[in-house]
């Protein structure tokens, strides 16, 4: 949205991009924040549209993926046989 401050847009993109995505550096996640404002498009947005419309790629990814088989391990190996 083009009439909030940049500095906003950003901090709160950051904070969007965060609660979604633990496991990257704040600093990161701000720096993300501003290489999305320099898009027109998603600068058009709300900041956590924006966050959320950038990540769609990699949540659906993940969400398509299939469930592992009675048989693994929750990460996904096969147990040892003895």
């Amino acid at each position: 949205m083009e009439n909030i401050p940049a500095t906003l847009w950003i901090a709160a993109c950051a904070h969007r991009l965060r609660q979604r995505w633990h496991s990257v550096d704040a600093f990161e996640l701000e720096d993300i924040a501003r290489t999305l404002r320099r898009d027109a498009r998603l600068r058009a947005m709300r900041p956590d549209e924006a966050a959320d419309d950038w990540l769609r790629p990699l949540t659906d990814a993940s969400a398509q993926e299939p469930a592992a088989s009675s048989n693994r391990l929750p990460s996904g190996q096969f147990p040892i046989s003895p």
